[in-house]
């Protein structure tokens, strides 16, 4: 079989193929990488992908377009080495006998991470600490207490493969999670030790509220003035989704207030302004959108479908497979 890299970026390149993964590709597929630099557009695939049996890609990728698939009569598989394959497909492709797989379960375990990361640091204000502390001032142990995690009440707003990663994380700290999901049954709720909330009640109840929806139209906004203002004061706000998840206005609104605290490592607009006044609040930790950014996960990304590739040849089930119906709840990017 034959297989095209179309990643074109150096340093992705650098980063994703290692000399085993590369061995583990060439050792049961020829292997052919598109110029590294090259401006490679939907067409220029276009013209290539008559070739190829599998196609691997990743950020900055181009797409699928009905013309791509046209030319791509011996294609069976496409291996998206990162996230949401939003910006690598359409819907098109579930038309044809094609597999699409991406390797989200191992981004998925880096954002949880982060987002355990930001619920301990907010949650234990190191902002606020850091700061005073870089000004002279030391903690006052006869009146200083931060939200900690143990033993609180986190709500977990969406589930999926992030979501899952979290939930375990947060076992140690015997904290009640409680999930708002259409996707997760009673059975599974139970499960996983968590317990199905309304999403205004789950705002009503919680200490710490950690955001892993996806981007889409019926997401976008879903987190407004209403939800925001049930949070209990010395509440903290945690969000490593996308940010039009929430109103921004409406948070902006109430964390100028001092009441809540919040955590958050996306916004509207990226990259957030020098200027942008979530990053002039002492009580809000801005972070510019790391959730992917674990060194070693990040490097496994194209070893993961290296390795569904070679579970897809040898007629096995394949972890990271993308439906149509997962497709159609992903963020575009």
């Amino acid at each position: 079989m034959k297989t095209l890299i179309a990643i074109a970026n150096a340093s992705l390149r650098e980063l994703f193929w290692q000399e085993a993964t590369v061995n583990k590709l060439s050792s049961f597929s020829k292997v052919d990488f598109i110029a590294l630099g090259e401006a490679f557009t939907s067409d220029d695939l276009a013209e290539r992908i008559g070739d190829y049996d599998a196609c691997i890609t990743t950020w900055g990728s181009p797409l699928f377009t009905p013309e791509v698939l046209k030319r791509a009569q011996k294609l069976t598989f496409i291996g998206h080495g990162a996230g949401s394959v939003a910006s690598i497909v359409t819907e098109d492709v579930f038309n044809t006998s094609i597999a699409v797989t991406s390797a989200n379960t191992v981004l998925g375990l880096s954002t949880a991470e982060c987002a355990v990361s930001l619920i301990l640091a907010g949650a234990w204000n190191h902002k606020v600490f850091s700061t005073t502390l870089k000004q002279g001032q030391w903690s006052n142990n006869s009146r200083d207490t931060t939200l900690g995690v143990t033993r609180r009440v986190v709500g977990l707003v969406g589930y999926g493969e992030i979501s899952k990663h979290v939930i375990r994380m947060l076992k140690p700290f015997h904290a009640k999670v409680l999930l708002n999901s259409s996707y997760c049954s009673q059975e599974e709720a139970v499960a996983q030790g968590v317990e199905l909330c309304e999403l205004n009640e789950l705002f009503e109840r919680c200490d710490i509220v950690s955001m892993h929806n996806t981007w889409t139209p019926r997401t976008q906004g879903m987190i407004g003035a209403e939800q925001l203002k049930k949070l209990r004061d010395g509440a903290l706000f945690v969000n490593t989704a996308r940010g039009p998840i929430v109103e921004e206005q409406a948070l902006v609104q109430e964390l100028r207030t001092g009441r809540i605290h919040a955590a958050l490592d996306v916004y509207h607009h990226e990259p957030l302004t020098a200027d942008h006044e979530l990053l002039a609040m002492p009580n809000v930790l801005c972070l510019p959108h790391i959730g992917g950014f674990h060194g070693l996960l990040k490097r496994e990304l194209c070893e993961f479908i290296v390795n569904e590739l070679h579970r897809f040849v040898q007629g096995k089930a394949l972890v990271g497979q993308v439906t149509l119906d997962q497709y159609r709840r992903l963020t575009p990017w």
